[in-house]
């Protein structure tokens, strides 16, 4: 029974969701707050029973005509991606409460049921996009997800939320476009949308798409860049992910850009990996030039919002390194980064929700300082955060940006000198993030007072504590996060999966 009811726990959130905007007004911000996260808990607890009870674990299968089966499934490579989303959506669906009781009143109305149905159906999405195993059910999640993210930002954003919102719904659709044509082709051709379980052997699957492999791997890769906001592609993020409403930040900058890297790894990585090490040079050149972009960025950014969501463009680099390397050890460390962004940068756009909700919208560093000492729990968290993202003990970032400078030492070093002075600017953009993050850290908590501001109350603190939490309980006990990404990787590379 356990693959039905993992299956039919994915149908739980929609369906709350949906009694949710029937409710709308009709019930509290409260209830729709503790209805959300506990339909949301639904199929993180069930994803976690399975893979604990079963280990690799699938649900059964469901034939679709001409399409493969559509399935959900739990395996040791989404794993990490899987606890990251469940985690942060959560416990944010609980910080939205009051967050959003500040920005109602702002805009002068209550839709606490339009809100949450939005907010549950784009979190359940997150989550059904890593759970898919074929093209066309990865897309369907896909496609509500960026739908109801579009409207949070259009209706609950900041500036010009409409405009920002269209611009967000361009870029990512494009992106979203490039995977499709790249599915359709790969479907239509082999007679099959599945991509896991992998359809064929790897050297027959090249074979039978001939030329329209590398098409396929192209255009599936490019869509994801775009999703994951690598640079050449990253104009809309800064936008979109500074003016969505703090609790959808939360989501779209740790969370839903980073299921880009996953869909690399899941799909490109495990079916087109011989036509990845044609281009290992341009992606490693590619991870390189956006972490050190995103950190520059950062490090002159005054807005505290616009400078995470620099970080995440960064953040975004690193774990297209790890991918880049195309080694065991550096899709280990892609797969790390992923929950530790989750983890890190969750905590600082909730750090920065605390400061614009409570403070008047305060979002100018330039304006803070010394804000310690009036917030010393916020304070306190967000230090932890930016010891995730740069990587630093006591924070399962610290494993993440370990295991990624390993693999792409070891690959650099094999190309000579061209290789060492690559290594100097991966060194370079690994010493941007911590520079730009004690400065910012500096800027906002420390040094001389120049204003009093009000601490976060009780709900809006407990999640951020609770994801704290967890970062530095997967730091003290790593093997619950790295024993199934690299059981599954070894399992691979015994079967010559995996090189």
């Amino acid at each position: 029974m356990i693959g039905p009811l993992l299956t039919y726990s994915l149908a739980v959130p929609y369906i709350a969701g949906f009694i949710q905007l029937l409710l709308n007004r009709r019930a509290s911000g409260r209830a729709h707050a503790v209805l959300s996260s506990l339909s949301l808990l639904v199929p993180a607890l069930a994803s976690v029973i399975a893979f604990a009870l079963y280990g690799p674990y699938s649900s059964y299968e469901l034939p679709v005509y001409t399409l493969g089966y559509f399935m959900i499934f739990v395996d040791g490579l989404n794993w990490p991606v899987v606890a990251g989303i469940a985690l942060v959506t959560v416990l944010i669906a609980v910080y939205s409460y009051p967050y959003m009781k500040e920005r109602f009143q702002e805009l002068g109305s209550e839709d606490w049921g339009i809100y949450y149905f939005l907010y549950v159906y784009f979190s359940a999405s997150l989550l059904g996009i890593v759970l898919s195993n074929n093209f066309i059910l990865f897309y369907l999640f896909l496609e509500v997800s960026l739908i109801t993210s579009f409207l949070l930002i259009a209706l609950y954003g900041y500036g010009n939320r409409q405009r920002i919102s269209i611009i967000y719904l361009i870029w990512t659709h494009l992106g979203g476009f490039l995977f499709l044509v790249g599915a359709f082709i790969y479907g239509l051709t082999l007679g099959t949308f599945n991509f896991y379980p992998q359809p064929m052997p790897e050297t027959f699957l090249l074979a039978r798409l001939g030329s329209l492999a590398a098409i396929v791997a192209a255009l599936i890769m490019l869509g994801m860049f775009v999703k994951m906001a690598v640079f050449g592609v990253h104009m809309w993020l800064p936008y979109a992910h500074a003016e969505a409403p703090t609790p959808i930040s939360a989501l779209l900058s740790p969370v839903m850009i980073g299921i880009g890297g996953y869909a690399i790894i899941r799909i490109t990585y495990l079916l087109f990996r011989p036509l990845m090490f044609r281009a290992q040079l341009v992606l490693l050149a590619l991870s390189i030039v956006t972490i050190i972009y995103g950190g520059l960025m950062a490090l002159k950014e005054s807005d505290f919002k616009r400078l995470l969501a620099y970080s995440s463009i960064a953040q975004m680099g690193y774990m297209l390194m790890g991918i880049a390397t195309l080694s065991p050890i550096g899709i280990l460390g892609a797969l790390l980064q992923f929950f530790a962004h989750a983890v890190g940068k969750s905590i600082l756009f909730t750090s920065a929700g605390v400061l614009i909700a409570k403070n008047g919208n305060l979002r100018d560093i330039n304006k803070m300082g010394g804000l310690a000492r009036s917030m010393p729990y916020t304070s306190s968290l967000a230090l932890l955060g930016f010891m995730d993202i740069s990587g630093l003990p006591p924070t399962i970032g610290f494993f993440s940006k370990l295991l990624i400078l390993i693999a792409v030492g070891v690959e650099l070093v094999k190309l000579g000198l061209p290789g060492l002075i690559l290594l100097a600017l991966v060194l370079l953009g690994f010493g941007l993030t911590p520079a730009y993050a004690f400065l910012a850290m500096k800027r906002i908590f420390f040094g001389p007072p120049r204003m009093k501001a009000v601490e976060g109350d009780l709900v809006m603190l407990l999640p951020m504590v609770l994801i704290a939490v967890v970062g530095i309980l997967t730091f003290a006990f790593p093997a619950s996060i790295i024993n199934p990404v690299s059981g599954f990787l070894h399992a691979m590379t015994l079967i010559g999966e995996v090189v």
